[in-house]
């Protein structure tokens, strides 16, 4: 009986397996050649995000030296003039930048705060800003030995009218006395993007308040000149001015 029973499993044909048999297995389908579609990969690098615009960077604005550049040719402009000053720590003066005009010479002093809101009076030794505990020396009495230091340069035109301006960028807020925003002042306290059209008002009113004081072009070069003669360009003498006045401007 058991030999009977053992013969009908060798004689009966194998069985077929559902599974194995209705899905070919996965060394069959994926030959060397073939290549798992590219939807179905898992791709392990991050996709690149798009660039973000840079909010954190400003606009490039215009220098002071590039906004003078502005103005109408009968003005001389002359930028970053280290001249001698006794009364000075470094015994010489640094001035921004100067403008001879026809009726007058422009003294000008830069400054790059960029947050705050600035107030005092024109009287008053010390300044607030509002993002600082710090106070500010009052520009423009600090700017009056640069002022002195020009004047003493002009030789046989001493006696021409100085206008001392103290500019700020556009990004803090002026809040101080309104004498010294009006172009009836000698001393003039602005925004820097203010600076070309307050020289030429300036120059305006005074031809109407003394149309005598008018400067030649000849007069105006010639002032040009002594100021650049007077100019230092040592490079040792500049470098040591500027460790001796390190924390003052």
């Amino acid at each position: 009986m058991f030999k009977k029973i053992l013969s009908l499993f060798k004689t009966r044909p194998e069985l077929a397996n559902p599974l194995t048999d209705a899905i070919p297995s996965a060394a069959s389908v994926l030959s060397p050649a073939t290549s798992i579609p590219p939807r179905m990969t898992r791709s392990r690098r991050k996709k690149k995000k798009k660039s973000d615009p840079d909010w954190s960077s400003t606009p490039q604005e215009p220098s002071t030296a590039e906004l003078l550049m502005a103005l109408p040719r009968e003005y001389s402009v002359l930028n970053d003039l280290l001249v001698s000053n006794p009364k000075s720590r470094s015994g010489y003066s640094q001035v921004d930048h100067v403008v001879v005009g026809p009726r007058a010479i422009f003294v000008i002093e830069t400054r790059n705060l960029t947050t705050g809101e600035i107030r005092g009076g024109r009287r008053e030794a010390n300044w607030s800003v509002s993002s600082s505990r710090v106070k500010m020396y009052n520009p423009l009495m600090q700017h009056r030995a640069h002022v002195e230091a020009i004047q003493a340069h002009l030789g046989d035109y001493k006696r021409v009218r100085v206008v001392s301006m103290v500019t700020f960028t556009n990004r803090c807020r002026i809040s101080v006395d309104p004498a010294i925003r009006y172009v009836n002042s000698d001393e003039l306290v602005i925004y820097d993007h203010e600076l070309v059209e307050t020289i030429q008002r300036k120059t305006e009113r005074l031809e109407s308040e003394l149309p005598e004081t008018l400067y030649k072009e000849q007069d105006i070069l010639a002032i040009r000149d002594m100021l650049h003669a007077a100019n230092s360009t040592d490079q040792q003498i500049r470098a040591e001015h500027m460790a001796k006045a390190k924390g003052i401007k």
